[in-house]
């Protein structure tokens, strides 16, 4: 199954789901059990293989060849079955924090925890969390691991970026706790908090059996495999339908505009990392071979000093239209507040009163940490990139001087692209293969580049660049048509991406 393929029977579960729920949900059910399906088909042979050997004993006093032989074949089927299934995944990674180190920290993932408990037949059901880890992501996330696979006995470890700690307040970092705690589900949504926990198991199988290291492995792949990925795609719905419950149990439990400020900030303070922050500091590798100052340790005099330039209605508006990338069960922004009944608006910030401050005095010790984490992976990389700089300029100027004296290559000017590509300069690169492709309209590689390159900038020109390069190379078509199919998909225009796939493939 392809992405193409992923996406249309995804949307035809979702109109399914819409249609009969209960049917949809059903199906799910039957899905999931086909999971277990092998291990109940030995279980059953082993059992009647049994049933037929302790007869033989009984009757002949001596078991049956055949019952013994299969008895002994489905054990160790039913071994290999269950150890390879029983996969166990390893906490997140980050700095593991006690409650003595943040004590106002654990305060308020406990009153969280109260607000969101559940209530299954008149008993409260306790939550647990069994580790709370600091890592340099942007998000917060609830990892419910098991140590059985498939098989469960979770556990529940919560990861919390400190990024995310510097843009929001305790109210906002409050509202995306109690969210995450709403993935264990309600009374009624057991069976979806459920799929969803398996969702993570079957992701790990996954990478597990498309990289196969043994010959048992192998085998299993050509079940469990594909049979993942049909797994993913008919629990997709109820995954992210309990997005949408999480996000209410989440307004409910601490307070709508707490919800609406996080989710916004998480969009648009994302964005500006992403976009502006991380580039700008990157940047500065060429004029020195040490960063000249921790990235971690500025955020929030960033985060404050950029608020302008990330809170802004163009970029709200942008993120309330963007769709999910293929595979994501969060909805888009502009769903989930409509699902809330609530009106985005840029939020604001105030870094001295950020979730930064439940840690005290030490929270310049969680971004020094970060910072020394950056530095460890990084630093090398850094100095590298220093110096590959320093190459990659003296090569420019010996084509730029070539050029000068006669008329480059293809090939050469095709190396030049890349190598201006390499620095980062997108516009002169772009320049380079509009230059190339105008010379040799036949070089689909090319067009492929210039294809992604001008959509990554919102040209959509682009688009038919990509055609171009499909039409000069077959074993471009499928990168090419997927680039402008998830480009116009991601911008809400379905049935444009569909006809453009179409073009592309029949080209």
């Amino acid at each position: 199954m392809d992405s193409n393929d992923f996406i249309i029977l995804t949307g035809r579960l979702e109109r399914e789901s819409d249609d009969n729920p209960q049917l949809h949900r059903l199906k799910v059910a039957l899905v999931a059990a086909l999971g277990f399906a092998p291990l109940l088909l030995f279980g059953i042979v082993l059992l009647i293989s049994l049933i037929a050997v302790v007869h033989g004993v009984l009757t002949e006093g001596h078991p049956s060849v055949l019952a013994l032989t299969t008895a002994i074949v489905c054990t160790v089927v039913l071994g290999v079955l269950v150890q390879s299934l029983a996969i166990e995944l390893g906490a997140p990674a980050g700095r593991e924090i006690t409650s003595e180190e943040a004590p106002a920290l654990f305060a308020a993932i406990d009153d969280v925890i109260e607000r969101t408990q559940v209530t299954i037949k008149g008993k409260v059901r306790p939550v647990t969390i069994d580790s709370v880890v600091l890592d340099g992501s942007f998000e917060v996330r609830m990892h419910q691991l098991p140590d059985w696979g498939v098989f469960g006995r979770y556990h529940n470890h919560l990861q919390i970026g400190v990024p995310l700690l510097a843009a929001l307040n305790i109210a906002e970092l409050k509202a995306m706790l109690a969210h995450e705690l709403g993935h264990l589900g309600r009374e009624h949504e057991r069976f979806e908090a459920w799929i969803y926990r398996q969702r993570v198991v079957w992701r790990a199988l996954q990478d597990k059996y498309d990289h196969p290291t043994s010959t048992i492995d192998r085998v299993l792949a050509r079940f469990y495999a594909p049979y993942a990925l049909y797994f993913h795609a008919y629990s997709f719905v109820l995954a992210r339908r309990l997005e949408y419950s999480a996000d209410r149990v989440a307004a409910k439990a601490t307070h709508p505009g707490a919800l609406a400020n996080a989710l916004t900030k998480i969009a648009l303070m994302g964005r500006f990392l992403e976009e502006v922050y991380w580039p700008r500091f990157m940047a500065q590798v060429e004029q020195s071979p040490e960063p000249p100052y921790m990235p971690f340790a500025m955020l929030p005099r960033a985060f404050g000093l950029g608020q302008k330039q990330w809170s802004r209605q163009d970029w709200l508006d942008r993120s309330l239209r963007t769709f999910p990338t293929e595979g994501d069960t969060h909805p888009s922004l502009g769903e989930r507040f409509a699902a809330l009944n609530i009106l985005p608006a840029p939020p604001s910030y105030a870094p001295d009163r950020s979730a930064l401050s439940l840690f005290g005095r030490g929270s310049q010790d969680a971004l020094k940490w970060c910072d020394d984490e950056w530095r460890r992976e990084n630093g090398p990389a850094w100095r590298k990139r220093h110096r590959d700089i320093k190459e990659i300029r003296w090569k420019i100027a010996e084509y730029e001087r070539a050029q000068a004296a006669a008329e480059l290559k293809a090939e050469d000017l095709w190396q030049k692209a890349l190598l201006i590509l390499d620095l980062g300069e997108y516009e002169r690169a772009i320049e380079e293969l509009q230059f190339l492709v105008a010379r040799e309209p036949t070089m689909a590689k090319a067009h492929l580049l210039l294809g992604k390159l001008l959509l990554q900038h919102g040209n959509e020109i682009g688009l038919e660049s990509l055609a171009l390069a499909a039409k000069h190379d077959q074993q471009m078509v499928e990168d090419a048509a997927g680039t402008g199919y998830n480009y116009l998909l991601h911008r809400g225009r379905k049935p444009e991406a569909q006809r453009f796939w179409d073009r592309v493939c029949a080209a």
